[in-house]
């Protein structure tokens, strides 16, 4: 098999894309995912590849949870931690990007990934397709190929036709075969008012091609199609015409190969050339359609008719109740003489079960885990960089004067350390552009301080060598 004719899937998406989908709670990942998707980067929101923070990201998860209900095998886990779980199974599995700015973890969705996910939607829904819109577009492509004879890339119009020719008979073809389905499954519903809800819901809203009723008519989208045909078959028997064509499709698709240029210039033809066969398929699917009208209107007549034939059978039954003797076959021998009473024909109520709580376990800590937390507390205590601590390091360091560079600053502690390497990072933002330095929460953390590095030096002390850096307060 020719390997450029198989699509390199996995070649463009990462391998774990589909894990979530494929667990026992897919649904719920799906429609988590979907309303992530549309809350922040849809159509009136952030652009694929634009970043958010985490926090808006698990926020939204998290009212996505409590709005459902609680999900398979997960009832003990808390909101919040459901939401953490929800969140690193799909950016493991490479549906959410994850990039670290400073302190803030700022998350985006990969254009790629955001187009897989608008192309899944769309076949999700199906919703019903204008066939008259197509037609139309096809033919002003036919036309712009010829009108615009002077320009080379005017036959691309020609191959984006062939595309249009090709979803428009796929749509009028598949359209029968998603009747068929449906018709099968609504066929299996025991109620009248399912059957209807599905009939005119399922069936003539999303499943008929938006504009069939017009197909018929004298000003038909279909109208258009002689015309296509006429000017595909002149573009082939026109030599210059032809020739500019295989030159294209040479050039951009076969990449050089006149052979494959034809052939793909011969594909698209006949995709084109298949519009002339359109009546046909139309013919399969009003014979469909009239099929699964058929069917609904006997099943909708044989689901209004059968509750009275029921409800006669049960009046004969009750009348047989009072000729019949107590001890007669038909009647049950544990009644106790009671047979069609209220209490008699409810179903038998199952007593509620206790709900035994589960007992607290109390752990004891010794004084040595006691103490090993109270460490590790101190530890991550004297890591933090708040924005009071890290303006006091500077005003400690600067002393009443307006300017201090790296060699000068000193470290006393461990707080001293993590605030000298958090200048060092401001430091390395100020090539940015100044529309970034706005929004950037790292080096908003300091007012009216610029810090800069120092062209060609360097500084060493006894922690780390880096390029030399000045602290300087900023005029007002």
């Amino acid at each position: 098999m020719d390997q450029e004719a198989v699509a390199p899937l996995f070649d463009q998406l990462p391998e774990d894309i589909f894990r979530p989908l494929g667990v026992a709670n897919n649904r719920r990942y799906w429609d988590v995912l979907s309303r992530v998707m549309s809350t922040l980067w849809g159509e009136d929101g952030r652009s694929p590849g634009e970043e958010v923070t985490k926090t808006v990201v698990i926020r939204v998860i998290e009212s996505c949870i409590v709005a459902d209900d609680p999900w398979e095998g997960e009832l003990e886990t808390s909101v919040g931690g459901q939401s953490h779980n929800v969140f690193r199974s799909l950016s493991e599995a490479g549906w959410f990007s994850v990039r670290r700015r400073g302190l803030v973890d700022m998350v985006t969705v990969k254009p790629r990934i955001g187009m897989l996910f608008t192309m899944l939607s769309e076949f999700a829904r199906q919703e019903p397709e204008y066939i008259g819109g197509q037609v139309r577009s096809i033919l002003l492509n036919l036309r712009s190929v010829t009108e615009d004879s002077a320009d080379p890339n005017a036959c691309s119009a020609y191959q984006i036709a062939a595309k249009q020719a090709r979803q428009c008979m796929a749509h009028i073809v598949n359209t029968g075969c998603r009747v068929q389905d449906l018709m099968d499954s609504l066929v299996e519903l025991d109620s009248a008012r399912d059957f209807v809800h599905g009939f005119f819901t399922d069936f003539v809203e999303r499943v008929y091609i938006a504009d069939y009723s017009e197909l018929r008519t004298r000003n038909h989208p279909l109208q258009y199609r002689g015309q296509i045909i006429e000017k595909t078959y002149a573009l082939m028997d026109e030599e210059p015409s032809r020739e500019r064509l295989v030159v294209w499709y040479t050039e951009h698709i076969g990449r050089g190969d006149r052979e494959k240029g034809e052939a793909a210039y011969r594909r698209d033809t006949n995709q084109l050339l298949r519009l002339n066969n359109i009546e046909d398929h139309l013919a399969r699917l009003d014979e469909e359609i009239n099929i699964a009208n058929q069917r609904a209107l006997a099943l909708i007549e044989y689901k209004l008719r059968a509750p009275k034939h029921l409800d006669k059978l049960i009046k004969r039954a009750c009348a047989a109740l009072s000729v019949l003797d107590e001890d007669h076959p038909a009647l049950p021998g544990d009644a106790g003489g009671v047979h069609w009473s209220a209490l008699a024909l409810a179903k038998p109520r199952k007593p509620p079960r206790d709900q035994v709580a589960t007992a607290v376990e109390t752990i004891e800590l010794s004084d040595e885990e006691l103490a090993m937390e109270w460490l590790r507390r101190r530890m991550v205590e004297n890591r933090k960089v708040t924005a009071v601590q890290l303006a006091n390091y500077v005003a400690r360091m600067l002393d009443g004067r307006n300017r201090v560079d790296s060699d000068m600053l000193e470290v006393g502690s461990i707080n001293d350390l993590c605030c000298y390497q958090r200048l060092l990072l401001i430091a390395s933002r100020d090539d940015a552009p100044l529309q970034l330095r706005r929004h950037d929460p790292v080096v908003q953390m300091l007012r009216g301080i610029r810090i800069r590095f120092e062209e060609e030096r360097m500084t060493n002390n006894d922690y780390m060598i880096h390029r030399r850096f000045v602290v300087e307060r900023e005029e007002a």
